[in-house]
């Protein structure tokens, strides 16, 4: 039975414990009815308390309203306590320049933790299914991820557990039916607005079918050997981070040792570093990762700079990472600049929704003879690229910072030295002025070095006589390359 399958599965993973208060997360859809209506079973011989709460997210009118009242009506039905919770998502999305699918994600998780907080829960009990699980490892997959992302569904986190990780949706439904219980379709999930949902109406349905029709059981098997080889390497990381890492009054030091190490396992101390220094570890990717192991290589004063404020210095003894500014790092540490970032030096660096990865091409090459067809061979492949550009590193005055406009830029757009402002470049260049405020700049004060994905100054362009430059390649934003 259905009920003796989630049992087992919240025992196998010692989900639930003797006194335990789960707030269950209730939005009235089949998955949270069935989870709920369980728990609320077990309970009576399990020796726990089941809670439940509604997130209202304020974004599809009187069916939202509708869910809402379901939710209250169920529960007060069953005698279980019920908490709800409205949320702006929308708002939110807006000045946090978020997606609304990733805002609604955040606000839930805070409305959790407030609600336990407020209501002495212990547990926060999820409906996520093996088709939730499937559907993420595709995204994750697709996107690029590590062994932490195919495994992100996991049964157990924290005080965040997941029952039904054992249910595909079509069990979920079929029990439902079997106890004639009602729940509420959101009619969004018919949309393919979001990325999730186009992976669940045409992917996993087209591996169904065509490739194996236990794809999703397969996924899910799969995502726990995933999870346990994640936590096999984490392990194994915290070993090497005692005998391989020394902590610093400016932040940590991975030494020589690390290097010798199997590749996979140097990347998770690094990994671990920048999260024990940042208090978090979204923003960092296997490319922040590479970047700082590849200072193992270089000679001492070589730098790299990193998300959260971070960078990492080559040392005589090893590398050390650390704050910008040298002062101690630490996971409440704010943006440096929210207005823009500047380019120090080599390294990867994350803006708003953009990745910028800053080089400088060696230049021992460029000797009197051999100059022009170095720079010819090269500069023009790069002058095809749209969001990658090459710029006399020299030139530059004040500082290269990646920023988006703002008054008084202007742009020199002739050999002579010719300017035009910025705004009137955009005209010219039919920007629409809905997209103006987001292009991103590459600027030396007030003057433009490059408008991102358009043209770039003409007082920077590499010459001949350039005895500096600086690469520079740009993804994420509205970039396709």
């Amino acid at each position: 039975m259905v009920i003796d399958r989630v049992a087992e599965f919240i025992r196998q993973y010692q989900m639930i414990a003797l006194g335990d208060v789960v707030l269950t997360g209730f939005s009235g859809g089949a998955d949270s009815v069935l989870l709920l209506e369980l728990l609320r079973e077990l309970a009576k011989k399990g020796g726990f308390q089941v809670q439940a709460v509604h997130v209202h997210h304020n974004l599809r009118g009187e069916e939202a309203d509708r869910d809402a009242a379901f939710a209250e009506a169920f529960c007060a039905e069953r005698e279980i306590p019920f908490f709800l919770y409205s949320c702006p998502v929308e708002e939110v999305a807006r000045k946090e320049h978020l997606s609304l699918e990733e805002a609604g994600r955040l606000e839930r998780r805070r409305v959790f933790r407030e609600c336990m907080e407020a209501h002495g829960g212990t547990k926060v009990a999820l409906a996520h299914h093996r088709n939730d699980l499937a559907e993420t490892m595709i995204h994750h997959l697709a996107r690029g991820t590590s062994l932490a992302g195919l495994a992100s569904l996991r049964p157990v986190r924290g005080n965040f557990i997941r029952p039904l990780l054992c249910l595909e949706r079509t069990e979920i439904e079929k029990e439902l039916e079997r106890r004639k219980i009602a729940w509420c379709d959101d009619s969004t999930n018919g949309a393919d607005d979001y990325t999730r949902n186009g992976i669940r109406h045409h992917v996993i349905p087209y591996l169904e079918q065509q490739v194996n029709e236990r794809t999703v059981a397969h996924m899910a098997e799969t995502s726990l050997d995933f999870l346990e080889a994640e936590e096999y390497f984490c392990d194994e990381a915290e070993k090497l981070f005692r005998n391989c890492c020394v902590r610093r009054e400016d932040g940590l030091e991975l030494q020589e040792c690390l290097s010798k190490e199997a590749k996979i396992l140097q990347r998770y101390v690094v990994r671990d570093c920048l999260e024990r220094l940042a208090g978090q570890r979204k923003d960092l990717g296997r490319e922040h990762l590479e970047s700082v192991l590849d200072l193992f290589e270089k000679q001492v004063g070589k730098r790299v700079c990193l998300p959260y404020g971070l960078e990492a210095v080559r040392s005589y003894d090893g590398v050390v990472l650390r704050s910008y500014d040298g002062k101690r790092a630490d996971g409440d540490r704010k943006e440096k600049n929210p207005y823009g970032i500047e380019i120090a030096g080599e390294g990867v660096y994350d803006w708003k929704e953009f990745q910028i990865r800053a080089s400088f091409p060696e230049t021992e090459s460029l000797e009197s003879g051999q100059t022009g067809q170095w720079r010819e061979a090269n500069f023009k492949r790069i002058s095809e690229k749209k969001y990658t550009k090459c710029f006399n590193y020299a030139k530059i005055r004040n500082g290269l910072v990646l920023r988006t406009r703002r008054s008084g830029d202007f742009l020199t757009v002739r050999a002579d030295g010719s300017r035009k402002k910025l705004k009137d470049y955009m005209i010219d260049a039919k920007i629409p002025r809905e997209q103006r405020d987001s292009i991103l700049l590459a600027a030396d004060g007030q003057e433009i070095v490059w408008v991102v994905g358009y043209r770039i100054s003409e007082r920077y362009r590499v010459r001949e006589d350039a005895e500096k430059i600086i690469q520079l390649e740009v993804s994420g934003g509205y970039t396709n390359e």
